[in-house]
């Protein structure tokens, strides 16, 4: 990913069991420490106890499925929005992969993609968060947790932007992005995509700016 620094530098790592997978994209030294510090433990407004880490292999195979079923619901995924596994793989490779996962089973409960954006015509430098809730942990404010990680973790990998863009039926990303704040709804597609009834929908686009706050000068004080 393009950042300030010119050095280049082997960071993001998908982790397996037995490997480390790198893709090589360009990082502050201080991003690098920071990952480092992963697996965090985090805690969810309901007190449940959970671990956010590079996803596992297995992890990503299991988020690819999480998002095939919110597709067949039509839950902000669209019905032919990845043909396969591979395609999807395809389309994230080079992405930063988080899982989140509970503290006392293990059971992978959220996926949290950071993705370039295709909405930037550049070298990387604004991202387009995949969040994916397992059906079952539903209506556990989890879906506002890896939006909040995604701007936090996005803007420590030296992202100076983030575009989200949701269906227009997504009531639900729409209300958080809201209750967040900071996002200026920035345009909307007719067609969005297709939702498993075969209709088509559109989609509404945010953007965030990233950017590090500039120090207040004394007379703005």
């Amino acid at each position: 990913m393009a950042r300030i620094t010119q050095r280049l530098l082997p960071p993001f790592i998908l982790k397996t069991e037995t490997m480390l997978l790198k893709h090589e994209f360009r990082f502050h030294e201080t991003e690098l420490e920071w990952m480092d510090c992963l697996p965090v433990v985090a805690t969810l407004v309901t007190g449940r106890h959970v671990i956010i880490d590079y996803m596992t292999e297995q992890q990503l195979t299991e988020t690819y499925c999480m998002i095939q079923e919110a597709a067949q619901h039509g839950d902000g995924y669209g019905i032919d929005e990845f043909d396969s596994e591979k395609d999807f793989r395809h389309e994230i490779e080079g992405s930063d992969c988080f899982a989140i996962v509970s503290k006392d089973s293990g059971e992978l409960l959220a996926g949290l993609i950071l993705a370039v954006s295709k909405f930037y015509r550049g070298m990387s430098g604004v991202c387009d968060p995949f969040i994916i809730v397992k059906r079952t942990e539903r209506k556990q404010k989890l879906g506002e947790f890896c939006m909040r990680k995604a701007i936090e973790f996005s803007k420590k990998l030296g992202y100076m932007g983030m575009y989200v863009d949701t269906f227009s039926n997504n009531v639900a990303v729409q209300r958080i992005i809201e209750k967040i704040g900071g996002f200026q709804r920035v345009g909307f597609l007719p067609l969005g995509g297709r939702l498993q009834t075969g209709q088509l929908v559109g989609s509404v686009i945010y953007y965030r700016d990233l950017s590090p706050e500039k120090p207040k000068k004394p007379e703005d004080t």
